[in-house]
């Protein structure tokens, strides 16, 4: 992928067209589209339904077309002609498309290098930046080049493009090229080149000086006469853009006049109908504007561009408001008659031209059809503009064809299942509001229900139980119905939530009753589901069995948003049960259950993605975990950065350069969401340990702290444990440090500070008996650690103690068996057990290794050099210095830290007698008198590195 930017005019298009030509003639298959600027209201994906509309001409490409619409029924509802293939989605996963683009990439570059050039990105819907954004992460098979530009002149601070950017520019495969304007040498040589003949140095001089280089202007003044005494030169940008303009005929510049106001380009058919005049003398103005170079055709959609988009602007911007007002009518009126419209286009003309009834209906056909293409981040804008409208149309109901009510619930469904959780919430409150002034106590009660779900995704239990009551209070509960089951198990699913279960119960009854009084499936399967969690506390395995139930029955129903809670409550307790290779299937199936029906961003969606990379995590599947995570789209919701920050263990056990990337990105969301605030926490406190950064290692772990303080739902806040037990491994090396350095004020400080977080964990350790995390294996193995941390901090690591930990992870979490297998070698080697030591260790380095924990494995290298340890592997070379054995080199690094022969002595797991020798032989060889001289003469000469490093 190659980020092509520059200012506008600077070269980008042609040098896309000279690397789409040349590409060519070496036989590859070049696919360009170009973003469209619409204002507010955006056309999903189009510069790539543009690209590959080329590729439905040929029989075996179109085929390829066919295949990936199979599996993706958005990408066939994009591209005409070819069969979506599929069930239509109430709720579009823009993963579908995404991956389905991707796949025809690479199948069609199979035949020959595929290059994908995407101009104008700057003008780019949320839609086709996600692409962008997913190509960038997953095209790592297949010869697939993806040429982009954009303007940079465009991008303001809070350009949408921006954020896109930032990120392209961190991973390792984009390339950024900017251009340059031209030298005066490089513009003298390209005006030479368009005029046939040198120029002479005044007039060269005098171009560059006006276009400061940029090849654009320099053509466009070239063009207009540029050092002709005669010809007035322009002041502006937009009048030295009018300049070639001003010189055609009036007939040409009104037929530039009418495709100005539809854009940068412009259907021949549409600009027929506005333009108005005999097609004999439409002709003539076309003609004169493309033999000018003004206008540019595309023989294969019968449509005409402006030569660059600053001579469209500059043409539009010259126009008088009623003129502009009216051709923008003309416009709508013919878009409304054609069936084939595009009804974001019309919305945009309806709205320039202050038809705001007609925006208004146009923006809700635009919200569906982007619906259909799986594009809810364009559905939403959409529905969001109509919402606006509303207040402004005279019976907006009617030009809406709904209430505002629905259409607010609509607004609120796509937000939800674009990620946008606390914006769904917001949507669904305003839907609150406005259903409280009629008489209308059913579609209340949907409303309150909804909003008491989306309260929920955001993490606010109170608030979405409150809803969720009310919902309950607006339904009589004779006769039963749908509604009243639907609103009955809502409340006892918060009640759960609320650790209420007795009271859960009740209500779940009732839901059941209803749902089987009213025979409705979907509602006894949800009723069924929120029992199983109830049941949880007592009968882990009667809940798997609710839960598989309620999966049959939602299925068979056709709900997939109850059919994949059913699977996530499955996956969930098979976790804590610690039978992770169920969870990682139904976590896996959760998955493939909500990309399929256009779920995979919804509320429980974001549950299943951060559940699957949690499970995967545990089980040692890192390869997996990186590839979900590079598979995300651009992190542009708190949802996706939740998603993210639960694979980041990886990134940072693995020491990718990534890790610090993405923690940075991450941390600039604090305070947006405490859960997620808890994660970024941990990972930075991780990364910080491994570097030495013990501080700052510290200073996250109280903002986990604070963060999993302010989370409301019940299991997540349990999670205040897990931030407590990392803290408590930070404060053991705090602690570790201190003893080595002599430092008592730091040392008391560990301790107060490691007594505190192992009182946390076990709080919440007891918290957790009476609620279904009795059962939680991960509950009693953050117990174990950090009670065996504790006894490390403490000065007396206890191999006891660190073999239950050890123990209590072995339900399959194979990275924290190695951490805690690390410590207990640690400890097996103070109390003389060097077998048992090794047989520990290697087991750690061999999980390390397989897994690529860089920093584990370093850290079991450096044990293995100070206790000896045979790991089974040669261990990396050290420096040598003065004849000292590798012994005395360790022994040396620890003088240049100030150790005691005592301290020596417990660190590199050898008697006070032995360290002695070792310090009397390493003077006398060094030739210095003291171990201060000794400590000298190893700074000047370098050897501060740790211990366990290679040379």
């Amino acid at each position: 992928m190659v980020l092509v930017s520059g200012d506008a005019g600077v070269g980008k298009t042609r040098l896309l067209l000279a690397l789409a030509d040349r590409a060519r003639q070496h036989g590859m298959r070049v696919l360009t589209g170009g973003c469209v600027e619409l204002g507010d209201i955006g056309l999903p994906y189009l510069p790539v339904v543009d690209a590959l509309r080329g590729l439905a001409d040929d029989p075996e490409e179109a085929r390829l077309l066919a295949g990936a619409a199979t599996t993706a029924p958005g990408l066939g509802r994009l591209l005409p002609g070819i069969d979506p293939a599929g069930p239509k989605s109430d709720a579009p996963d823009q993963l579908q498309v995404l991956d389905a683009v991707r796949a025809v990439l690479v199948g069609r570059s199979e035949r020959s290098p595929v290059v994908l050039v995407l101009e104008d990105l700057h003008w780019a819907d949320r839609a086709t930046r996600d692409m962008v954004a997913f190509l960038a992460r997953t095209l790592r098979g297949g010869r697939v080049t993806v040429a982009v530009s954009y303007r940079s002149d465009e991008l303001h601070r809070r350009h949408p493009l921006r954020p896109l950017l930032a990120e392209l520019v961190r991973l390792p495969g984009p390339e950024r090229l900017e251009l340059a304007p031209f030298t005066r040498a490089e513009l003298a040589e390209h005006l030479e080149a368009i005029a046939g003949a040198p120029l002479p140095a005044e007039q060269v001089e005098g171009i560059h000086d006006r276009s400061e280089g940029n090849p654009f202007y320099a053509e466009q003044l070239l063009a207009a006469g540029a050092g002709d005494a005669q010809v007035e030169l322009p002041a502006t940008l937009a009048e030295l853009m009018l300049v070639r303009v001003q010189g055609l005929s009036e007939p040409a510049q009104r037929v530039l006049r009418v495709a100005a106001v539809a854009g940068r380009r412009v259907p021949h058919r549409l600009l027929a109908g506005v333009a108005g005049q005999p097609e004999a003398g439409l002709e003539r103005g076309l003609h004169e504007a493309v033999g000018a170079g003004v206008l540019t055709t595309d023989a294969t959609t019968g449509s005409y561009a402006f030569r660059h988009a600053l001579l469209q602007e500059a043409v539009y911007g010259d126009l008088l408001p009623g003129e502009q007002v009216r051709l923008h009518a003309a416009y709508a009126r013919l878009l409304a008659d054609d069936p084939d419209g595009a009804a974001a286009e019309l919305a945009h003309h309806c709205l320039a031209s202050h038809d705001l009834a007609g925006a208004l209906a146009a923006s809700v056909r635009a919200a569906e059809e982007a619906e259909a293409v799986l594009a809810p981040a364009e559905a939403l804008r959409h529905l969001h503009g109509a919402l606006g409208l509303w207040e402004r149309v005279p019976e907006p109901a009617l030009a809406a064809g709904t209430d505002r009510v629905e259409l607010t619930l609509r607004a609120a469904a796509a937000a939800s299942a674009a990620g946008e959780l606390q914006r769904a919430a917001s949507l669904a409150q305003d839907a609150v509001r406005t259903v409280g002034g009629t008489e209308d106590s059913a579609q209340a009660a949907r409303a309150y229900e909804r909003f008491g779900l989306y309260l929920f995704y955001a993490g606010r239990v109170e608030e979405a139980l409150a809803a969720r009551t009310r919902a309950v209070e607006l339904v009589p509960d004779q006769p039963p119905t749908p509604l009243r089951a639907r609103v009955t198990a809502a409340i006892a699913q918060a009640l759960v939530n609320a650790r209420q279960p007795a009271e859960a119960r009740r209500w779940c009854d009732q839901a059941l009753a209803a749902a089987r009084g009213a025979g409705s499936a979907a509602e006894e399967a949800d009723s069924l589901i929120t029992l199983g969690m109830i049941e949880q506390y007592d009968d882990p395995a009667s809940a798997c069995t609710r839960f598989a139930a309620a999966r049959a029955l939602a299925g068979a129903a056709g709900s997939p948003e109850i059919e994949l809670r059913a699977l996530y409550c499955l996956a969930e307790v098979s976790s804590q049960l610690g039978d992770l290779a169920s969870a990682c299937a139904a976590f896996d199936e959760g998955a493939e259950l909500a990309e399929r029906t256009g779920l995979g961003w919804s509320g429980m969606g974001i549950f299943v993605r951060r559940g699957q990379l949690k499970a995967r995590y545990r089980t040692g599947d890192w390869d997996e975990c990186e590839r979900l995570i590079a598979a995300v789209p651009d992190l542009t919701t708190l949802a996706v950065a939740d998603v993210v920050a639960q694979g980041l263990g990886v990134l940072v056990a693995r020491a990718r350069p990534a890790a610090s990337q993405w923690l940075r990105r991450l941390a600039g969301l604090g305070g947006a969401d405490p859960a997620l605030d808890g994660n970024v926490a941990v990972w930075e406190a991780e990364l910080a340990a491994w570097e030495g950064d013990l501080e700052g290692a510290r200073s996250a772990i109280r903002r986990g702290l604070a963060a999993a303080d302010a989370v409301e739902v019940f299991d997540q806040a349990l999670e205040g444990a897990w931030v407590a037990m990392n803290g408590l491994s930070v404060e053991a090396d705090r602690a570790e440090q201190a003893r080595a350095t002599g430092d008592t004020a730091a040392l008391a400080d560990a301790t107060a500070a490691g007594r505190v977080l192992l009182e946390r964990v076990r709080a919440d350790a007891k918290q957790a008996h009476g609620t279904h995390l009795a059962h939680d294996v991960h509950v009693r193995g953050r117990h174990a650690k950090a009670e065996a941390e504790w006894a490390r901090l403490q000065g007396h690591s206890d191999p006891t103690r660190w073999q239950a930990a050890v123990q209590a992870f072995s339900y399959g979490n194979v990275y924290a068996v190695a951490r805690c297998q690390w410590r207990l070698a640690e400890a097996l080697l103070g109390a003389g057990d060097r077998e048992q030591a090794t047989t520990a260790a290697r087991a750690a380095h061999a999980t390390a290794t397989r897994l690529g924990a860089a920093p584990l494995q370093s850290a079991l290298l450096a044990l293995a050099r100070r206790g000896r340890l045979d790991l089974g592997v040669d261990l990396p070379a050290q420096r040598t210095l003065a004849g000292l054995t590798p012994r005395e080199l360790e022994v040396l690094r620890l003088l240049v830290e100030g150790r005691s022969n005592r301290q020596i002595a417990e660190q590199l797991f050898i008697s006070g007698k032995t360290a002695s020798v070792h310090v009397t032989n390493l003077l006398s060889k060094l030739g210095v008198h003291s171990r201060l001289e000794a400590a000298a003469l190893a700074r000047r000469l370098g050897l501060e590195q740790p211990a366990g490093l290679e040379s």
